[in-house]
């Protein structure tokens, strides 16, 4: 069975506390899996998807906690700011393809 939301969880290696604040969800909602009305959870396992492929998972979650504060791919989904995470993931996978 496909579960975007705990793939992508693991993918980028958030916390649970974490991954609750990016999609403003409660606790209970995400364990069963509603996250229907948060679309940029189904985009963006998408996109993870071929990033991880290309990169591998370990890497993938290290990049997503790269850099300088409020310059980290993580503080861009903690802002809620999914297109400018995008951008970001698409130049690290121009980086190695």
């Amino acid at each position: 069975m496909k579960q975007p939301f705990s793939d992508l969880v693991e993918r980028l290696a958030l916390s649970d506390e974490e991954a609750l604040e990016i999609f403003q969800l409660d606790a209970l909602g995400a364990i069963a899996g509603e996250v229907a009305h948060r679309p940029e959870v189904e985009i963006l396992d998408a996109l993870t998807i071929e990033a991880a492929e290309l990169l591998g998972d370990v890497v993938l979650g290290r990049w997503v906690r790269a850099g300088p504060p409020a310059g980290r791919p993580l503080d861009l989904l903690l802002a809620g700011d999914f297109g400018a995470f995008e951008d970001a993931l698409g130049r690290r996978i121009a980086e190695v393809a």
